[in-house]
């Protein structure tokens, strides 16, 4: 199996060699330090080769860590007339301990017919390595579904049949195809241009067979009412009736400050469950940025506003000066609504965090993202930071940045972890362009508590 990876690997790079003129890619590396222990700390290295030939983009990609081979993907996609489409597969490439596997082959395709997109989705996948389901490595699964989109006047219109995949209709009909589909990656705070998040695939196969199996049947029709945009959804599996489902969106209500961001009303054979998100709707703000939030006293009273934070960002000759403050540490906005899906409905979930900083550094309460400090094996996060970031041009080409971020904390904390004015730490991160396509990148972690942490340097090359 590694044999086999390996030459799949070394073909689309000598394909993508062969015309060097439809060649491009990257490769990111870093090495994490701990000067005073271990050392090497951390290691990461993601190296991307793709090859567009007519009109269509073959792409393979791997990611190394300290433990070795981590996981290797290939993907093409593309269009030929109306007909547009797009594959993935990925392996696991396995440890001195652990032999390679296959982990999932997902599949789309997509035409359109007198205005109405026809999709198609079909995936092969090892619903326990891949889905992290019950069982062992080895048990595959299989599924596939039809969708259907169109669109008469204000009216949209989808509907999907699926046997033995779990649905991908609402994600597809609010943000297309590749809303649901492909490879991803995404970095939470700048130090975490290190070490991205990574989101694969999207299909999703129910059971461990190759067998068709009959899932569900989904439609979702949208239109817009006066105020709102409205969603009707209703859902059927092998019991029968699932769901149906009112979703109205952006709602004005007369309050220029406020909005109901969405409204929904499920029902299925057990009853039915009312849901709303209320939204602020904040003004331009000059330098000064408020986070606000709605309080309830109970399911349906607004008992006040919250201010959850509070951001300063000022530019000046080329530098960005910033501060930020957390006053609710746990600040965090859910919006909850229902969905008719498999087991008679599927909550989606929007949420998001509190961007605290400037300069590219984000705080996720939950993520633990940005910067932290651990002692005696306890996390503590900062509540509180300012920082300069500067960014001109290099003198061999590219782009020179640098930025400086103190973080602090007003919470109790032990004595070892805060020092003078309550400060916890300082990340420092520098990039360097050395010429138009390659970048050389540093960074260095010192905290109240221990002192020089880390040391972190590496490479970005694009070509």
């Amino acid at each position: 199996m590694k044999r086999a990876l390996v030459l799949s690997l070394l073909v689309v790079i000598g394909l993508a060699f062969a015309g060097s003129a439809q060649l491009q890619g990257e490769w990111d590396s870093w090495l994490k330090m701990d000067i005073y222990g271990t050392f090497a700390v951390d290691f990461y290295s993601f190296l991307d080769i793709q090859y567009l030939v007519g009109g269509w983009t073959l792409e393979a990609s791997t990611i190394v860590t300290a433990s070795g081979l981590d996981s290797i993907w290939f993907e093409a996609w593309g269009s030929l007339g109306a007909f547009s489409g797009w594959s993935f597969v990925m392996f696991d490439p396995g440890t001195p301990s652990q032999t390679a596997s296959f982990l999932t082959f997902e599949n789309a395709a997509q035409v359109s017919i007198a205005g109405v997109d026809i999709i198609g989705l079909f995936a092969i996948q090892d619903t326990h390595a891949w889905l992290e389901e019950d069982g062992v490595a080895g048990d595959i699964g299989s599924g596939f579904a039809v969708i259907g989109i169109g669109q008469a006047g204000d009216l949209r219109l989808g509907a999907e049949v699926s046997w033995n995949l779990y649905s991908s209709l609402w994600s597809i009909f609010m943000y297309g195809l590749d809303g649901n589909i492909t490879d991803w990656s995404v970095t939470y705070c700048a130090s975490d241009i290190w070490s991205p998040y990574w989101y694969f695939g999207g299909l999703a196969v129910i059971q461990s067979t190759c067998t068709s199996v009959f899932t569900s049947v989904t439609a979702i029709a949208q239109f817009p009412i006066c105020c709102a945009d409205i969603y009707v959804g209703a859902g059927f599996n092998c019991s029968g009736f699932a769901g149906l489902s009112f979703l109205a969106r952006n709602i004005d209500i007369g309050i220029p400050w406020l909005q109901i961001y969405d409204l929904s009303l499920y029902y299925d054979v057990e009853g039915k469950v009312l849901s709303h998100d209320f939204k602020l709707i904040v003004g331009d703000v000059v330098c000064f940025k408020p986070y606000l939030s709605v309080v309830m006293d109970g399911e349906n009273i607004i008992d006040g506003i919250e201010l959850n934070a509070l951001t300063l960002s000022c530019t000046l000759g080329g530098c960005e000066f910033y501060w930020g403050h957390i006053f609710d540490h746990a600040m965090m906005r859910y919006s909850s609504y229902y969905w008719p899906g498999l087991n008679g409905y599927a909550p989606f979930i929007d949420n998001y965090y509190f961007s605290s900083v400037g300069g590219g550094l984000t705080y996720y309460e939950t993520k633990g993202c940005a910067w932290s400090v651990e002692f005696e094996e306890v996390t503590y996060y900062p509540n509180e930071m300012f920082g300069i970031q500067c960014d001109e041009d290099s003198c061999c080409g590219g782009l020179f940045s640098f930025s400086v971020n103190n973080f602090f904390t007003t919470e109790t904390v032990p004595m070892a972890v805060d020092g003078i004015f309550g400060w916890m730490g300082t990340y420092v991160e520098l990039t360097a362009g050395i010429g138009s396509n390659i970048s050389v990148v540093g960074g260095l972690n010192v905290s109240a508590a221990n002192g020089t942490e880390y040391v972190t340097f590496g490479f970005l090359v694009a070509w």
